[in-house]
């Protein structure tokens, strides 16, 4: 019965990788996705594992990451338990959805991030930004850095999607309840993936009911909110409005139709799971290796006031902010967001010379690919200067893909990198955050690589108008 003490011992650092009878590598990956997809990758490009009843294929090496997601995409599409799991609450929206259905709406989202917009929504930023990093000014020593970044997001995210404005501090009640009712369904979704029983949503159970109660609330705020939008808009149709979501309700189709209310919903809310969290967790696991490297905390306050000597960061800024962007990159190489992606197989094939037979899973791990010794120099340490425009020039683009690749590639990019470039040069301009000793900052892989303790850490305030930042 060894097989069966496996259920219960953790994943050795090396050795044979447990294999168990039906279970396949499914109680593995539960118990330890991280350590397990690094240890599955050293055995080779394409590795085979089994998940429950499934084959699987983890892919690792750059070329063949770009032949799943860019070259021969055609070969795979999005149809995996973890879709299904997100699509109960995202509905069609353009992260969940195939085919024409996709094309069509991604063209209809895709204005939402032109240059123009993204200018508007660069102010909000910065404002909304200043208004919370005076709160954070005030506290003056330990807190947790990953709540009061959920706030800060939160707030950008309620102006620039919902137009949900909250002029004397705080939280918009509304889109607080968005969040929290997006968050609940992503938790759901998260027990679903990782569960070994699949129980239909029909089957009334405790989890199913209390998922069905948090969605229906989740669309009645939702629908409450495009009824407002759509009579502030047909209230005054010249006027220019600024958030997705009006942008949505003066959507049209090819042939002049406007969007259903439930579509509009679907896009909403994937933008808003899409985006909120992972920005979040992108910022605070920065803020962290910030406060672990000193050195390069110098650089990037030397940087950020040189540019700016003091004034709130625009759009046009972004230029002449290259190290910020560097460290938010080499932040997310190594606790890229989204650490792990899959796509099923769509017909038999060949991949790096291992066959693939159709509905296999592919798993595709930025955390593996990103922290390849074979890739990248000294691949566990922090050093922006990775991404230095000579040293990415000699890298293949898919060694790197943080945001996915390929027409499928995450639509909300350059807005991620705005906001998260923003609200990184103004905390260096306000504060200097340092690790708190002693706790332990854990990966915690869920649908996010978020943290299994939080992030707590030491705030001090700067001189505003000081050009150097303290050691």
């Amino acid at each position: 019965m060894r097989w069966l003490r496996g259920l219960f011992d953790p994943l050795p650092a090396s050795g044979p990788i447990p294999e168990l009878p039906v279970l396949g590598h499914a109680l593995a990956m539960g118990r330890d996705p991280l350590r397990l997809l690094t240890r599955l990758a050293r055995e080779g490009d394409v590795v085979s594992m089994r998940l429950l009843g499934l084959q699987g294929h983890l892919v690792s090496a750059p070329p063949l990451v770009e032949e799943v997601l860019r070259s021969k995409m055609k070969r795979y599409h999005r149809g995996t338990r973890v879709y299904h799991a997100m699509q109960n609450f995202l509905g069609q929206g353009i992260l969940t959805s195939e085919g024409e259905h996709w094309r069509k709406h991604r063209r209809i989202v895709q204005p939402a991030f032109h240059r123009r917009r993204l200018q508007r929504f660069a102010e909000s930023m910065a404002r909304i930004t200043a208004r919370h990093l005076d709160e954070w000014c005030e506290r003056r020593g330990p807190f947790a850095v990953d709540q009061a970044m959920i706030e800060l997001t939160l707030d950008i995210i309620g102006e620039t999607l919902f137009g949900l404005q909250v002029a004397d501090g705080g939280i918009h009640a509304d889109a607080a309840a968005i969040a929290e009712g997006v968050d609940a369904a992503q938790r759901n979704a998260q027990q679903v993936i990782s569960g070994f029983v699949r129980v239909p949503l029909s089957v009334p159970t405790r989890r199913n009911r209390d998922f069905l109660t948090k969605r229906q609330a989740l669309d009645d705020l939702a629908y409450r909110l495009i009824r407002e939008c759509r009579a502030r808009v047909e209230a005054d149709p010249d006027a220019e409005h600024d958030d997705v979501l009006a942008m949505l309700v003066q959507a049209r189709y090819e042939d002049g139709a406007p969007l259903p209310d439930r579509q509009i919903r679907d896009e909403l809310l994937t933008l808003l799971a899409a985006g909120h969290e992972t920005t979040s967790n992108a910022l605070c696991w920065a803020l962290w290796q910030l406060g672990e490297h000193p050195e390069v905390w110098r650089r990037l306050v030397a940087e950020v006031d040189a540019a700016l000597g003091g004034r709130a960061p625009t759009i046009d800024d972004l230029p002449a902010l290259p190290y910020a962007r560097q460290v938010l990159d080499e932040s997310m190489r190594l606790r890229p967001p989204a650490y792990l992606t899959g796509r099923l197989a769509a017909e038999d094939h060949e991949l790096g010379g291992v066959p693939i037979r159709e509905g296999s899973l592919i798993l595709l791990s930025p955390w593996v690919t990103q922290r390849d010794p074979a890739l990248w120099d000294n691949p566990l340490g922090f050093d922006p200067d990775r991404f230095a425009p000579q040293a990415s020039k000699a890298r293949h683009p898919f060694a790197f893909f943080p945001f996915g690749g390929g027409a499928r590639k995450c639509i909300g990019e350059s807005l991620a990198y705005l906001e998260a470039t923003i609200v990184l040069v103004m905390i260096a301009q306000r504060l200097r955050l340092d690790s708190l000793p002693g706790h332990p900052v854990v990966p915690l892989p869920q649908i996010t690589l978020g943290f299994e303790h939080g992030l707590r850490m030491v705030a001090r305030p700067r001189e505003r108008s000081s050009a150097a930042v303290e050691a």
